[in-house]
């Protein structure tokens, strides 16, 4: 394939088994695993998991009375009567994973006394409209689109404010998200402004098509600029997938690659096509790692230790001498990024062998329809001078739908399903109408060059944030003590804005019912200056 497709959103693996099978990313919070989600919420983040019972399954069809239940988290612990609703528009993953990773929001309820609201996204988690059937059939999969997720959102928040939340009935809506999930609450304020005041839209590749002004290949240049800023020695890392597809044109070479990555028997290079696996495996590594080099360790499947891009380059500050040295320091950031705690015994880098790493998500296969039907987002690697990957550009459709075809084949695929402008015909490259919404993005995220604006600037009330040293939505996590000036900034700034989008949300809502009553009294004063009938008897 000349070209790939790397799917919105960043998944960090570090089972044993992490090859992407697919070669598409999702957002880290994504990954947790089901049986681990209950863990997290040892944080302090409390929530009742509840359902919508009646969420249509077409919103658009009105022919069709098919309806599904819908899950989401709610925690009214800081909420008062009328006070604003925070709402997550979910993602690509289990609603517990994105609850927990975006402290934000707990942080900011008890200044607001908001209600707390995560939505799960259909056909993620589990939220399954046809059940165990939900991924059996294309006619099922069909109901799987960004345009069902919004409609669904706004009708959960309509009945929210009717008949959950008390009180609510004229409550704002502050919609929050990231990656995926920040296009969707970018998309959710313009395609809804009378159900979302305002939104935070966190690391959104709004821009991330084709025939736009996103270049294919930024993903691995803003990768590239993090390592070299990070004190890797660009040539060096270039060099080093040469150095290991040299050695794997020998037995002693391939001897020494299996032993030196520590390689399971199913993933073994044992002819010289193999090793593109294990550059595969190496490359997503790194191209995952930049995606949450936070200040502090993280832990998500595995733990990480902060600024983890710095530590990776330790290993590849200069050139080396020998392909052994460059096979070591390559061993030492993938180590790094899969094995920190050094409890993996073996690595699985062969994506053909190995078991894919959404394997327990319950789930795998979302993510690669809306990338293989709308979510046609192209990336490849350019090579020197721009990052220091091997080239594999240029992106084509008719190369990804090769992928789709095989992928789906089995429950009856058409290639007439892709519809790669499908976004941009349906939200647009650029937003004239839009307002009140934050596009936040790090330096050091990759996705953030196809965010609205790669620098800061506000036109109207739209407004780009760019965070130095930030990762993938590094602002919608919960604060720390060793957060950053610049995340500290940018959290104080989407605060003021989300205090104005509340008071200008109130003072309208407020308006109305003022006006709505004063009307009605006009009413009932005509209705009693109105002459009565009488009835005259002669």
């Amino acid at each position: 394939m000349t070209g790939r497709l790397w799917a919105v959103f960043l998944g960090l693996v570090f089972l044993i088994s992490i090859r992407y099978s697919d070669g598409l990313l999702r957002d880290p919070a994504s990954f947790l695993k089901t049986e681990l989600l209950q863990e997290y919420v040892g944080n302090g983040y409390k929530w009742n998991e509840e359902w919508f019972e009646f969420m249509p399954i077409d919103h658009f069809d009105f022919t069709s009375d098919v309806k599904f239940q819908l899950r989401f988290l709610i925690n009214l612990d800081n909420y008062r009567t009328a006070g604003p609703i925070f709402f997550y528009t979910g993602n690509e993953g289990n609603i517990e994973g994105f609850a927990n990773n975006t402290g934000f929001m707990w942080d900011l309820a008890p200044e607001f006394g908001a209600a707390l609201v995560f939505a799960e996204h259909r056909f993620y988690g589990k939220t399954q409209p046809f059940g165990k059937e939900s991924y059996k059939s294309v006619q099922n999969l069909g109901y799987l689109s960004s345009t069902q997720a919004l409609a669904d959102f706004a009708t959960l928040v309509d009945w929210l404010r009717k008949e959950r939340i008390p009180g609510a009935k004229n409550s704002a809506v502050i919609a929050f998200g990231g990656s995926y999930g920040g296009m969707l609450s970018a998309w959710f304020r313009m395609k809804y402004p009378h159900m979302c005041d305002g939104a935070i839209a966190a690391s959104a590749p709004v821009f991330w098509f084709r025939n736009t002004k996103t270049p294919e290949d930024v993903y691995d240049r803003i990768v590239t600029r993090s390592f070299v800023n990070a004190g890797c020695n660009g040539k060096a890392v270039f060099q080093s997938w040469q150095a290991l597809r040299k050695l794997s044109q020998t037995a002693v070479g391939r001897v020494f690659l299996n032993n030196q990555f520590k390689l399971s028997n199913v993933s073994h290079i044992t002819q010289p096509k193999d090793v593109r696996f294990l550059i595969g495996y190496i490359k997503e590594a790194m191209e995952s790692m930049v995606m949450v080099n936070y200040p502090y360790p993280t832990d998500f499947l595995a733990p990480l230790p902060g600024w983890p891009v710095d530590k990776a380059c330790k290993s590849f500050e200069s050139p080396k001498n020998s392909d052994q040295e460059y096979a070591k320091a390559l061993y030492d950031v993938v180590n790094l990024y899969y094995n920190y705690t050094g409890t993996v015994k073996e690595l699985c880098a062969n994506p053909e062998t190995c078991e894919g790493a959404f394997s327990a998500l319950g789930d795998p296969l979302g993510w690669p329809w809306q990338s293989c039907t709308e979510m046609v987002m192209p990336q490849c690697a350019s090579s020197l001078p721009n990052d220091f990957f091997e080239k594999d550009c240029h992106f084509t459709v008719e190369n990804f739908l090769q992928y789709c075809s095989n992928t789906f084949k089995s429950i009856g695929y058409n290639p007439e399903f892709m519809r790669p402008d499908w976004v941009m015909a349906a939200f647009g490259d650029h937003f004239p109408g839009a307002s009140n919404i934050i596009f936040s993005n790090g330096y050091l995220d990759p996705w953030s060059g196809g965010g609205w604006s790669l620098v800061p600037k506000t036109e109207g009330s739209l407004v780009s944030l760019i965070i130095d040293n930030g990762a993938h939505h590094y602002d919608l996590r919960g604060a720390h003590p060793k957060d950053t000036a610049s995340v500290k900034e940018a959290r104080s700034i989407e605060k003021d804005y989300i205090r104005r989008w509340v008071e200008k949300a109130e003072n309208m809502r407020m308006s109305k019912e003022k006006r709505e009553k004063k009307q009605r009294r006009k009413e009932e004063h005509r209705r009693r200056l109105k002459p009565k009938n009488f009835k005259f008897d002669f």
